[in-house]
């Protein structure tokens, strides 16, 4: 099962609809592919689910329900562990409890992995908490997203020097060598500007132009393959599919 995370550390830079946009199209191409919610506001699983889970992630972390149990269907080759955005969930466990089970979310991946999924696509919150950490520590690819703003650049060093923390501490390379652009406008004279700085790095930079059908799809809690496969930003997308793919 190859395991990635889109993590950044700023919000509001549509981690989540990149994340699972992307999941959703690998699995239109035929790959069993599994979303995990472990995002304490549960915005991944709000946005597929249209009723609330019996089971969350939680659950799993806690040894209420197994993550066989736990884990939806979605349809197709795509399938959802949940979260529920509720007090006393999963920031609750992970402040209080994680620490006393360090090896808690590395257990539930062993678990998904018998689950038999290609891929697995994590989606945490935008913060570098010890859930954070022990979930990237399980990863074989981080990818981040970024907005169309210059101190976005800064953020990335910072991440790139907690990652290296992360590895050493774990003793395990973790490859990043992707950064997606969510919301681009190129008419903007600054996101070219901006673009144009980040293709200086070391990263292969993908661009998801701005794009009305990706917060529509999610009001209908679709994909944007199920909801419009001709968005305009499906060329972008299917890009950034292909590269994780072929990798």
């Amino acid at each position: 099962m190859r395991k990635i995370c889109f993590h950044t550390q700023k919000g509001g830079v549509g981690k989540t609809s990149v994340t699972g946009n992307t999941a959703a199209l690998i699995a239109e191409k035929g790959k069993k592919t599994l979303l995990v919610d472990c995002d304490p506001q549960a915005n991944t699983s709000s946005w597929f689910c249209t009723q609330r889970p019996e089971y969350d992630i939680t659950d799993v972390f806690t040894g209420r329900v197994t993550a066989e149990k736990a884990v939806i269907p979605l349809g197709g080759n795509l399938s959802l562990l949940p979260g529920i955005p509720a007090v006393g969930g999963l920031k609750q466990w992970a402040e209080t409890e994680l620490v006393r089970s360090p090896r808690a979310v590395e257990f539930l991946v062993s678990d998904l992995e018998n689950l038999k999924f290609e891929y697995a696509f994590f989606d945490c919150s935008p913060s570098l908490s010890l859930l954070e950490r022990s979930v990237i520590s399980c990863m074989d690819e981080i990818v981040n997203p970024l907005s169309a703003e210059f101190f976005s650049i800064d953020g990335i060093e910072s991440f790139v020097n907690e990652l290296r923390s992360i590895e050493k501490a774990h003793r395990k390379t973790i490859k990043n060598d992707k950064l997606v652009v969510n919301l681009l406008n190129r008419s903007f004279a600054r996101h070219r500007a901006f673009l144009q700085e980040l293709e200086k790095l070391r990263y292969r930079v993908f661009v998801i132009p701005q794009d009305s059908k990706i917060a529509e799809c999610q009001i209908a809690h679709k994909s944007l393959v199920d909801f419009e496969p001709k968005a305009k930003s499906m060329p972008f997308f299917m890009e950034l599919v292909h590269s994780i793919i072929e990798a």
